[in-house]
């Protein structure tokens, strides 16, 4: 089995990337679903009561305040990857664990691929692309989030995606059409085999 990596930043089309590798029969995890299944562990969310009280409001959990609070802060950023991070790559090494004899590559999407050190897993990285204005108006749509709030997301994953990755590194533009993009993937899919 080898492990392929899927990543980009937030609006990139990591996603649409993943959606069109499940149609093609490949097994993708997305680890944004991992993370939101984590706020739904009453144990984890637990956790961030400890540290982040200020989210909740008459004890209702409110992920908004949360995520505009930590992309303002770097050290609340740190503070919340602390408690995220471990749990995540339990989650993916347990998944490398099952999948150990799969004959076909399987795929991991993460936007933070590399700053979590997941990487050194991948034998190969897929990078996603798209224009900064095309990547904000997809995500201010989908998140119903503020342009303010997408700059701070995006200038945050930036900074810490400018780092250069020792595997081979393929980049896919998904301003296009799923066709196309589809046609690309597949180009690509025959190149990580012939690697």
């Amino acid at each position: 089995m080898s492990i392929v990596g899927i990543t980009g930043l937030i609006g990139s089309g990591k996603t649409t990337v993943g959606q069109i590798l499940r149609s093609m029969g490949y097994v993708v995890y997305n680890m944004d679903v991992w993370c939101r299944q984590l706020y739904n562990d009453p144990v984890f969310i637990d956790r961030i009561y400890h540290h982040f009280d200020f989210c909740f409001e008459n004890g209702v959990f409110n992920k908004k305040i949360l995520r505009k609070k930590v992309f303002e802060n770097q050290t609340e950023l740190k503070k919340l990857e602390n408690l995220t991070h471990p749990q995540l790559i339990s989650r993916f090494k347990y998944t490398v664990h099952y999948y150990r004899f799969e004959p076909y590559p399987v795929f991991i999407e993460s936007a933070l691929l590399k700053q979590m050190g997941l990487d050194k897993y991948c034998s190969d990285i897929i990078e996603t692309t798209a224009p900064v204005d095309v990547m904000q108006d997809r995500v201010m749509k989908r998140d119903h989030i503020t342009k303010e709030d997408y700059l701070n997301i995006y200038h945050q994953q930036n900074q810490k995606q400018n780092k250069k990755y020792q595997k081979n590194h393929f980049m896919i533009d998904t301003n296009q059409n799923t066709r196309i993009i589809k046609a690309d993937l597949i180009k690509l899919l025959q190149r990580i085999e012939q690697c």
